[in-house]
């Protein structure tokens, strides 16, 4: 029987072609909880506000003049 060790090199290598799985799958758990906790929710929700409303209060100055 052929006995399967578990190397430091072995480890590496696994580390090594895993990496961007991990990353990616660290990135969207954390999206997921700004979502949860609704703190990027508002943030879109702000940025959206920002954009919308000063051209909004431009159009209206533009049409008075």
């Amino acid at each position: 029987m052929a006995q399967k060790q578990l190397t430091v090199e072995k480890i590496i290598a696994i580390v090594k072609e895993k990496w961007s799985l991990f990353g990616v799958s660290t990135l969207i758990i954390f999206l997921l909880q700004l979502l949860s906790s609704k703190v990027l929710l508002a943030v879109f929700l702000g940025l959206i506000f920002t954009i919308v409303v000063p051209s909004e209060a431009l159009k209206k100055l533009l049409n008075k003049t």
